[in-house]
Formats: structure tokens, sequence, C-alpha cells
């Protein structure tokens, strides 16, 4: 006895494929509505062809075995634009078939690479980039060319713009009316009934209904033909092989080659809707694919199908929803359903004579009415107002235009409106005054109290994100109205632009950048560039926006932030005629004393303090050393430095002359959290932690001032930390 599974599998695949050989019809209609009944027949089994093909593969290869692959019904107007065009331009009769048959296996046949190398290369995530509104507007331009192209069929006369009084000829209305009611009730339920037995119930009394009604009016199926409810076909036996490589010297390739444009936008579809889909089939069988895997085998599924002369295939998520409701979640389920669409083409084209064509034409009808809804009426409340207008004006122009022309339409608008906005973003993320950030550098306090005065000649700019046209000429407007407002009455004589949080520069921003340049020379400050990559660097050398050390104002590169700062501070030191000195002759006393303030406490506790000579390239100690001495740094430099696990180190802040460096250790006896090491020959004062102590107990008043000292350049640090938190944030 046949187990439930199997009798589930079984049914799902019948049913699925019943439904698509009927939809492949009314989409084959679509494509060749108002053609020879021989380009008729040709499509249905183009159409069947695919959906076999793309059935198989999906039931060979996918991650979820209930899979259904099948050629999607929203790339029908596509190619019905593509048939039309090759009957327009085809310069003999006789090649016309041969051209649309290879136009559409061309448009498989790349379909599929495209898939596959998107796949192959995981670049599934680049179609995401296709605006929303663009989507938007063009399967909402599919939906109305589904409903025209309903009508079509429904009434055999080709409806457009310019014909729109056909609707009103008795003949037509008594056509287009049931076909109306059809999709207008097949609509109508599916939305009111979750069921899965809705669609094909509905298929089953309309089918059934109309040929009561024949029966009961007397009339045969070729009068039921002749009055236009039935389709005009040519009677083909089989439908294999769809194409004779032997009428390959009949295909046009100038008009196929003429088809690049409808060509990408199938690919372009395909990818959009499989990967779309795809995510939809995960929420629906709770399964995980792999959408680059998914890529590949449709890839590989439709350079086949494109071969064998089928048309495009991919994913369809509500079709997976169909069958796995009833139960359709292993291959079995697959092999029937591609099984079932083989027995049709075999069966030869006889049987599609007996559809009536308001199903066909309903069904389409149907889909565009489910395109439009979605797409043109509940996306109003979803979508900024401008988005909708665009969804909107997208539609009008596929409508009264042509679909290959929406899009194009749709990308323009979108790149335009994508400019405007992006250039009202500030590519400054944050402005700072030299007076609010400090360098990485730690001055002795004249050297601080100078910078804290004169700071505010510094200005920082953190650069972010794309800089191109639109958003440097901002920049340039930015500083030059710093020039001219010369903040609280301090001119800006160094600019630091950082370019850490800059992913790209444009060729076209770098005429700002000149611009820039420019105005430092007749202003005469000065530009340091940090973190600039070595691909924007040069973009900046061809408009000679970099001077040569020396010059006058100097426009130079560093690597890093604090490095562009503290050459601003060097130089405004410099003008002040503050230098780095000699220390104070290895005279203790005298260094304590300027930092404490207290010549007597000075001398008190400069016993404890131990000379040291260090030498460049020499360490004070390492990082996890334990804290056990501080240091007060009288001549020389020295840097603290991080070393990573990789053995690869940063310089974190560098200490000049009258500066206090490995206190915090010594106070929380933690291990050294860096290294420190000496950049120039120098002269120290050591405080071990021993003497530390002593100091306290044999010196309480100058120790508290000491600890006063420490506790005042601490509270200086945070502070200064803490205003450049605030400015940054």
């Amino acid at each position: 006895m046949l187990s439930k599974s199997v009798i589930s599998n079984v049914m799902a695949g019948g049913l699925v494929a019943i439904i698509n050989i009927t939809v492949a019809i009314s989409v084959a209609a679509l494509m060749f509505s108002g053609t020879k009944p021989e380009y008729f027949a040709t499509g249905v089994a183009i159409l069947l062809l695919g959906t076999v093909i793309c059935g198989l593969g999906g039931t060979l290869g996918s991650g979820f075995q209930g899979i259904i692959i099948a050629p999607r019904s929203g790339l029908a107007p596509v190619f019905a634009g593509l048939v039309a065009s090759v009957i327009a331009v085809a310069s003999d009769s006789g090649s016309v078939l041969p051209t649309i048959i290879m136009t559409i296996m061309v448009t498989t046949l790349v379909t599929g690479i495209i898939l596959f190398v998107l796949g192959f290369f995981r670049l599934g995530g680049l179609v995401r980039y296709i605006p929303y509104p663009v989507m938007g507007g063009f399967f909402a331009g599919i939906g109305a060319i589904f409903v025209r192209g309903g009508v079509s069929v429904a009434s055999d006369e080709s409806l457009s713009i310019e014909n729109l009084d056909m609707l009103l000829d008795p003949a037509v209305i008594v056509l287009v009316v049931p076909a109306l009611i059809f999709a207008i009730t097949l609509y109508v339920l599916q939305r009111r009934i979750s069921h899965w037995a809705v669609f094909p119930s509905i298929l089953l009394i309309a089918f059934a209904g109309f040929y009561l009604i024949l029966g009961a009016m007397g009339l045969e199926r070729v009068d039921a033909a002749a009055a236009g409810w039935l389709p005009k076909i040519a009677s083909m036996s089989a439908t294999l092989p769809i194409f004779d490589f032997s009428q390959l010297t009949l295909v046009d390739w100038g008009v196929v080659a003429g088809q690049s444009g409808s060509i990408a936008t199938v690919a372009v579809l395909c990818s959009i809707i499989l990967l779309l889909d795809t995510s939809g089939i995960e929420i629906i069988a709770n399964c995980e694919l792999k959408p680059n895997r998914e890529l590949k085998l449709a890839g590989i599924t439709n350079i086949v199908n494109g071969l064998a002369g089928g048309y495009p295939g991919v994913h369809v998520a509500s079709d997976t929803a169909f069958t796995y409701k009833l139960g359709g979640d292993k291959r079995l389920m697959g092999f029937v359903y591609a099984g079932t669409v083989a027995l049709a083409m075999a069966a030869g084209t006889g049987f599609i004579g007996t559809i009536p064509t308001f199903i066909l034409g309903g069904l389409l009808v149907y889909v565009g009415i489910d395109f439009l809804i979605d797409w043109a009426w509940r996306t109003r409340n979803d979508l900024p107002r401008l988005d909708y207008l665009m969804v909107l004006l997208i539609l009008g122009v596929i409508i009264f235009i042509g679909i290959l022309e929406g899009v194009a339409f749709g990308f323009f608008v979108a790149i335009v409106l994508f400019v405007i906005n992006y250039s009202r973003l500030s590519v400054i993320k944050n402005e700072i005054s030299g007076a609010e950030h400090a360098s990485h550098v730690d001055r002795n306090p004249e050297k601080r109290r100078i910078l804290n005065e004169h700071g505010g000649q510094i200005h920082i700019m953190k650069l972010q994100g794309f800089i191109f046209f639109g958003t440097a000429d901002g920049l340039y407007e930015a500083v030059r109205a710093r020039v001219e407002a010369a903040a609280d009455g301090v001119p800006m004589r160094y600019l630091v632009l950082d370019f850490l949080h800059v992913s790209e520069l444009d060729t076209s921003a770098v005429q700002a950048f000149a611009k820039l340049a420019k105005l430092s020379n007749v202003e005469g400050f000065c530009i340091a560039v940090t973190k600039i990559s070595e691909e924007m660097r040069e973009r900046l050398d061809r408009v000679n926006f970099f001077t040569s050390p020396g010059a006058e104002p100097a426009r130079l590169r560093f690597d890093q932030l604090d490095d562009g700062a503290a050459w601003s501070e060097n130089n405004i030191l410099a003008e002040h005629n503050v230098t780095t000195g000699d220390g104070h002759g290895r005279d203790v006393a005298l260094r304590l004393g300027t930092l404490l303030g207290d010549e007597d406490a000075a001398r008190a506790i400069s016993p404890y303090f131990e000379t040291l000579r260090a030498s460049a390239g020499e360490y004070l100690f390492n990082q996890g050393d334990p804290g056990d001495s501080l240091y007060v740094l009288d001549s020389g430099v020295a840097a603290v430095v991080i070393i990573f696990d990789d053995g690869n180190e940063r310089i974190i802040r560098i200490f000049e002359e009258g500066t206090l460096l490995g206190e915090m250790a010594l106070y929380t006896q933690a291990p050294r959290s860096a290294s420190v090491r000496i950049e120039e020959t120098g002269i120290l004062y050591r405080l071990p932690i021993d003497n530390f102590y002593k100091m306290q107990e044999n010196h309480p008043a100058a120790a508290g001032l000491f600890h006063s000292f420490v506790v005042r350049l601490l509270a200086e640090r945070l502070d200064r930390a803490n205003r450049e938190l605030k400015n940054y944030s």
C-alpha cells in the first residue's frame, strides 16, 4: 500500500503541473498574440520544454527537495516585446520563426551563464542594489502589460493605446467580459480563501461550465473557435524538436543581436526574482538555502534549457508554497511535476485548442491585477511620496512607451535622485578646533598653556563617505566659511583633513580640492591631509594639491590624524619661540620645581628620584612588566608603544621634555599596559616604588603636593578626552 507521503507528493506534483501547463499556454498566447497559429503552437512548446527542464533541474540539484523551478510569467511582457520586435524587423518571412526561436534560446542561454557567474563568484548580493522604486515601477508595468495582454488574448484583437475604442465594440465586449469576471473572481477568492484547492477548483468549474453552456446552445468546438471562444492553433502531433538546426541558415543574426537590451533585462530580472523567491522559500519551508548555490543551479539548468530551446525559469516561491501545503516535499514530487508536463508535450498541441480563451486571457488579467495591486496600490503607504511617485511614473512610461524605456527611465531618475539626496549629506563627519583636540604628544605645562591659547588656529575636519562632485563642493564651502568667519576672532592657520572614514574620492571631486589648494595659497593657511589612501593621494597629486617640504603654505600628507595635529601644534609652538630644550642640566630639583610650582617641596623630594640617561631605541619598560616606578622626562622624547600579538606595534602617545609617564601603574600596582621606548636620547628621573613610600612617610606635605600635581595632570587629560568625545559625538 502506498504511503501517505508518496500519495501527497504525487498529487502535489500533478496539480502544480496542470496549473503550470495552463499558465504556460496563457503566456504563449500573450507572447504570440496576433501572430500565425503555428507561432503560438511553437510558443507553447517552448514554455512546456522550459517547464520540464527547470522542473528536473530544481528537483535534482536544489538544497530543498520540494523546490519548484519554472518559467516565470513575469518575463512574458519582455518576451512579447522581443517577439514583436523580431517580427517587425525580420528581413524575410521565412526567417521569422527560426529567428524568434534562436533569440529565445540565446536569451535563456545568456541568462543561465549570468546566473552561474553570479553564483560562482558569490555576487548574489549585487542585484540587491537595484532601487526598490525601480523594481516596483517595473513590476507594476508588468501588471499593466498582463492586463492588456489578457484582453488581447480573450478578444483575439491586439489592444494598444491607439485602439482603446475597440473595447466599445459589442463583439469584443462579449469575449472580454467573461475573462474579466473569471480574473476578478479568481483574485478575490484567492485572497479571501487560503486553501490549495481554490485555484484548481475555479479552473475546473470555468472549464466545465463553458462546455455545459456550449452543449446547451448546441454548438460544436469548430463553431466556438470561429466565434473566438477557443484559440486558433496549428495542429502538431508532437512539440519536439523545437528548433531544427538545419534552419540555422534562416536565422537573422543581426536581429538576434539587436535584442541585447531585452536579453539583458531578462537576465537581471531572473537574478532578482530568484533571490527574492529563495528568501521566501526559506520562510515557507523552514529551511536554509544558499543563494549562491541556487544561482549556480539555476545557471546550469538554464544553460541546458537554452541549448534545448526552452523558456528561462527560476525558483517560484508561490508554487513551492502550494506543493508544500499539499505535502510535496520530496524529489518524487518534482519528477511527477516534470513528467506530467512532458506527457502534455508528447500529446501534441491538440489539447490546447480545448481551453477557452476567456480562461487563457483571464489568467493573464488575474496575474496583471495581482502585480498592479501589490506594486502600484499597496506600496502607496509603504514608500515615501517621492519613491511612490517614481513607481507611478515608471508605470506610465511602460504603458505609453515601452517596458525597456520604462526601466531605463527608472534607473535614470533613481540615479538623479540618489545624487541629489547624497549631495545633501555632509561629507564632514566631525569638525573640531585644535583647542579642543590635542594631539597624541604630551607636552610640558608651558607648551600646553600656549596651545590652549592658540590651538583655535588649528581646525580639524573628519571626512566621511564617498566624496564626489556633489559633496566635495560642500567641503570647499565649509572651509571657506571657516576662513571668512575667523571663529571667535581666531584665524584658521592650519587645516587638518582626516580621510580615515572616506570610502572613495571620485575623479570629479578632485577639482574641488584644486580650488581648496588655491584658497590655501590666497589665505595663507596650511593643510595636513591624514590617513589618505595611495589611490586618493595620486588623484590629488594630479592637480598639484600637495606641496614639497619647506614650501609655504604647506600642504602635506601624514599617516595618522594625530601626526597632522602634532605637526600643526609644533608650528604654532615654533612661532612662539618655544622648542624642546635640553632639560635642566640634570638638576632634578629644578625640574620638579617647575612641575610642582613649589621649590622647597621639590628640593625635599628630589633625593628620592634616580637620574637615568636613556639612549634612542632603549626601552624603559615593556608591556606586562610590574608597575614599580614612574618617570619624569627631563630631556629627549619617549614613545608609548602597544605591541600586538602578531608582532606589529603602534605608537599611541609621545612624551616630550617636562612630562610625567608611567604614573598609572605605580598608583594602581597593575602591570604595564604598554611599552615605553626612547625615541631621542635624553635624561629621565625615576621614582622607584620603595622611594615613593619613603617620600610619603618622611615628607608627607611635599608628597601631598606631588600627588596633587599627578591628580591635576590626570584631570587635564580626562577633561581633554571628554571634550573630544563631546565634539566627536
